[in-house]
């Protein structure tokens, strides 16, 4: 099959959408042909990925924005025809995957979207007084946008009942994850570097992400058992959360680790007795079926698509969305309780990646025969 992937954010920039990307690529490939088309820094083709121009989006440089003027030409429409694309596959609602709405129209080619992020929850890039005007501006494109497309598909049950307002035809979905590799990594140096229980966060750092909540939580934690943080990753709202560990004097005990590379990964979920994940952003949440996969269990808001994956109790704890109390409470009971590991790996190998495609794969083909 000859797949064609339009995507507003790829490499070098990590999210959660490049990462669920680049773990389909991985197993689809091995069969079919897939083409991305991504945003870049020029004009170019790299092999199957096609760069468009773009400029960096001020307030967020590691995200692109591309031209609007392919928008208005058959320029790719010419390319996908020429690949003779099967199948045009939307990952995101951008410039680019506009760029997807106008090869599927000239070409009469099938359009599936998966609706990766709740887009509306960034609007606090613009003023106060322009929110809820751009909030009404983006439910206006996005009705426009899903009726462009013959199918759907959502992360989660979650995200598939709050999208039923936009589309008819929606099919779940998950992001694999590579269950082998996380299952089979190595934290013994960390645990020897640290002396004592890693409380590991990894993601973008960005303010949706609710890492304040964490570092608030910590010296809760404290009183109870002596542990240490590890912020993993990158993104703009570092640099105040930086500043707010210096305020709390909590340099030596909340450390930011930088970007953590993929060899690196597995061996720091290896290390951790538990993972956080304050978020209340989540459609799916990768990184807690990651950590699960290397046998650590996950403290998680109880928020949007977080309790479908996270089992409370058992393969960690959900507490109240922004209770710092009960946060620290929960951690401190995942570190306590050593019996979740099994459970953990087990409930992970439910996601892994080679049935996610699969499903992804069949799901392709009944959208192309329709």
């Amino acid at each position: 099959m000859e797949i064609a992937w339009f995507t507003d954010t790829w490499l070098p920039t990590r999210d959660g959408v490049v990462n669920s990307l680049l773990s389909f690529k991985k197993v689809l490939e091995k069969e079919h042909n897939i083409y991305i088309f991504a945003p870049g820094e020029k004009n170019r083709r790299d092999k199957n990925i096609f760069y468009f121009k773009s400029r960096a989006y001020s307030k967020y440089p590691d995200y692109r924005i591309a031209s609007l003027l392919p928008i208005f030409s058959k320029k790719v429409a010419k390319i996908v025809r020429e690949l003779e694309i099967d199948i045009i596959h939307s990952h995101s609602p951008g410039v680019i995957g506009t760029y997807a709405v106008t090869a599927s129209h000239f070409n009469s080619l099938p359009l599936i979207f998966t609706y990766h992020t709740f887009i509306q929850d960034s609007v606090y890039f613009f003023s106060e007084g322009m929110q809820d005007f751009t909030r009404k501006m983006l439910n206006i494109w996005l009705k426009w946008y899903f009726r462009r497309c013959n199918a759907v598909i959502a992360p989660s049950n979650y995200v598939a009942g709050k999208l039923k307002k936009f589309h008819n035809k929606i099919e779940v979905i998950p992001t694999g994850i590579d269950v082998k590799r996380f299952e089979n990594g190595n934290g013994e140096k960390l645990k020897e570097r640290y002396q004592k229980p890693i409380i590991l966060h990894v993601g973008r750092i960005v303010r949706e992400k609710n890492i304040d909540l964490l570092i608030e939580a910590f010296p809760l934690i404290n009183k109870k058992v002596d542990a240490v943080v590890l912020i993993g990753g990158e993104g703009p709202y570092k640099k105040e959360l930086i500043k707010k560990v210096e305020r709390k004097g909590l340099q030596k005990s909340v450390i930011f680790t930088g970007f953590i590379k993929d060899e690196e990964l597995p061996n720091y979920y290896n290390a951790a007795s538990v993972f956080a994940f304050p978020s209340t952003y989540e459609t799916q949440g990768i990184v807690a079926l990651e950590a699960m996969a290397a046998g650590t269990p996950v403290v998680a808001a109880r928020a949007r698509a977080i309790p479908e994956f996270v089992i409370d109790g058992e393969t960690g704890y959900l507490f109240e969305a922004g209770n710092e109390k009960e946060l620290a409470e929960k951690i401190v009971m995942a570190i306590e309780n050593g019996s979740m590991r099994e459970k953990c790996r087990e409930h992970a190998k439910k996601y892994d990646i080679v049935k996610m495609a699969e499903r992804l794969v069949k799901f392709y083909e009944v959208v192309s025969k329709n």
